[in-house]
């Protein structure tokens, strides 16, 4: 499926479900673990539709793509759409997407007042009903609060067992950016995360975005990750949009 590639290329590295920090989440993320096992094993699949909301930086996306992941090294090829990313092409490219044992729907509520998109995901709700496969669908809020025109559609996404992602609070985000660069493959010391929560915004997409950079310049100035080093990118940073 010619979707499926460029689509699933999207897959950030980082997203998986052992470096995600589930904090009051783990209920959420235990039970798709487990509905994505039995569904890529050809067994019925415990929960076929789950759908995932909460406020952007709860972590959707990153449990959506984790789901695609664990498909991927299960053996099975799943489908991840970013509506965000794809609203404006057509909705032909969820012709036949059925055919995949996991497909994830992110950013749902971009499909609202358009009647073509949403009149798609109808059709492909009810197909991956048809056929058995698991759906996962990402949205800000529940389906009757998205802003869809289409009533059935709202209907058949409150079908799927509905889970409301709750936010980190300054401990668990600490643990989650010490987490994250673990994964990266360098250290990050309690103070360093502390020094970083208490200058930078909050939120974990922020948070995150921020940890790649710092992770680039200390591979490229090969420097251990330290305050210090830290508040030398600052002057560097303030220094740069002086000459601008």
């Amino acid at each position: 499926m010619s979707c499926q590639l460029s689509l699933n290329l999207r897959l950030k590295d980082g997203s998986s479900f052992s470096n995600f920090l589930a904090g009051p989440n783990r209920e959420v993320l235990e039970r798709l673990r487990t509905a994505v096992v039995t569904a890529t094993t050809r067994e019925k699949a415990s929960e076929p539709m789950m759908y995932l909301w909460g406020a952007e930086g709860s972590g959707k996306t990153h449990l959506l793509q984790a789901a695609c992941r664990l498909a991927q090294e299960l053996g099975i090829a799943p489908v991840y759409v970013p509506l965000a990313d794809v609203v404006e092409l057509t909705p032909s490219l969820l012709e036949g997407v059925e055919t995949a044992p996991l497909v994830c729907l992110d950013d749902v509520e971009r499909a609202a007042g358009r009647k073509e998109w949403e009149t798609a995901l109808f059709s492909l709700v009810e197909r991956l009903r048809a056929v058995g496969g698991m759906l996962v669908i990402g949205a800000i809020a529940p389906p009757d609060r998205l802003g869809l025109k289409l009533p059935d559609l709202v209907s058949r996404l409150a079908w799927g067992t509905g889970y409301a992602l709750q936010p980190l609070d300054d401990v668990q985000k600490l643990e989650a950016v010490r987490l994250r660069a673990q994964h990266r493959g360098f250290e990050m010391p309690e103070d360093v995360a502390r020094y970083i929560l208490s200058r930078y915004p909050r939120d974990l997409p922020s948070l995150f975005d921020l940890l790649d950079r710092i992770d680039q310049a200390s591979l490229t100035q090969q420097r251990r990750v330290t305050i210090p080093f830290l508040r030398r990118l600052e002057e560097l940073g303030r220094e740069n949009v002086e000459t601008v």
